[in-house]
């Protein structure tokens, strides 16, 4: 995927990078790579180098599920505590 200012012709590269990872982070790494359908080489250029955009764009989306999930309970939780409170009132007496 090219990111803003980035051509959308394959470039060449020549040029390697090391990081020194435990076992654990390898797998990981290779297994993360492997479900989004990428090399690790590929997996990893798209970590550091893709659009931050992206990421906020996910941020929005999960506050966005959070919060109409969040007014979905206010709303079950008023209509429970007023159905508590017609329980409690007793009998006979106007409200």
């Amino acid at each position: 995927m090219a990111t803003s200012g980035e051509s959308t012709m394959p470039q060449s590269r020549g040029t390697r990078l090391t990081a020194l990872v435990s076992d654990a982070e390898s797998a990981k790494i290779s297994a993360k790579a492997e479900a989004a359908g990428l090399s690790v080489s590929a997996y990893l250029r798209e970590r550091a180098l893709g659009d931050d955009q992206d990421a906020l764009n996910k941020v929005d989306q999960i506050i966005a599920q959070m919060e109409a999930a969040l007014d979905s309970a206010t709303v079950e939780l008023a209509a429970v505590l007023s159905r508590l409170d017609d329980n409690t009132m007793p009998t006979g007496r106007a409200a």
